[in-house]
């Protein structure tokens, strides 16, 4: 129960990895804000929560919106009275396109969700944070901020701005003791997974070192820790959850060497 108390704001939580953070910090014993911008999602993960004997309430809103983010706060607060965390999670993510065939609308839409959401929420919170003399922001990020997606061009400079946004927030915000960290995701599996072929799923695996797609469950801890006292001298900071895609130069099968693949490292350290 490293969260005891503690009233966590979740955006774009209703589904998803929003919502296994959600329920992640809930079992540590913080009181749960669902947001999403669908009321029966919201109510459904509420009800999830509830059955965690934990306090809940759901707000149905459009975090890009100016609007949408006030309605936010403002019924965290009328419910809590507090605001303890924040975690940006809201994001568009499955817009696949060409640099080529972008519109202004897809480009304007993605940075409205992505930053703009983050913007509205973060300093209506950062506001009642530095009231309060204490506050965590976690910042949901990708690996596309490091390394390019192919046909993600949108995406990919929103989340290099989510992490540009937590160190520059992390700086203006730690006279107030609100710390300000990133977890950014590599490949996790969510329900546009649903239905894709084991063969496809294997083929994706190969590509990353620990041989398996990130769950809930991993973004979940990777948030609980920056949001609980364990790392109360950590601002400014990107921990990246991702199986080791970044640390390497290229996929394994496009190794020059490839390693043998029917034999493990312990094989030839007996050697």
């Amino acid at each position: 129960m490293r969260l005891k108390d503690k009233v966590a704001i979740v955006t774009g939580s209703s589904r998803n990895l929003g919502q296994g953070i959600a329920l992640g910090l809930a079992r540590e014993g913080a009181h749960i804000v669902v947001n999403g911008s669908k009321e029966n999602y919201v109510e459904n993960t509420c009800q999830m929560i509830a059955d965690l004997g934990v306090p809940v309430i759901g707000v149905t809103a459009d975090v890009s919106t100016s609007a949408g983010a006030e309605m936010l706060v403002t019924r965290t607060l009328e419910t809590f009275g507090r605001i303890d965390i924040l975690v940006n999670n809201a994001a568009v993510v499955a817009v696949i396109k060409h640099f080529l065939e972008l519109t202004p609308e897809v480009w304007e839409r993605i940075f409205a969700v992505n930053l703009g959401g983050l913007f509205h929420v973060s300093t209506r919170v950062a506001r009642v944070m530095a009231q309060q003399g204490a506050g965590c922001i976690v910042n949901i990020g990708s690996v596309g901020a490091s390394r390019a997606h192919r046909n993600m061009a949108p995406y990919d400079a929103t989340k290099g701005g989510i992490e540009a946004a937590t160190r520059a927030m992390a700086l203006d915000l730690a006279p107030y003791n609100i710390r300000v960290n990133a977890v950014s995701l590599g490949l996790m599996r969510t329900d546009r997974w649903e239905g894709v072929a084991e063969t496809e799923l294997a083929r994706r695996r190969r590509a990353i070192p620990l041989n398996r797609e990130g769950t809930n469950e991993d973004t979940a801890r990777a948030v609980i820790f920056l949001c609980s006292d364990e790392s109360s001298y950590i601002t400014g900071q990107v921990l990246y959850v991702d199986g080791g895609l970044l640390a390497q130069l290229r996929p394994a099968d496009a190794e020059s060497t490839p390693p043998p693949k029917d034999k493990l490292y312990h094989d030839f350290a007996t050697k």
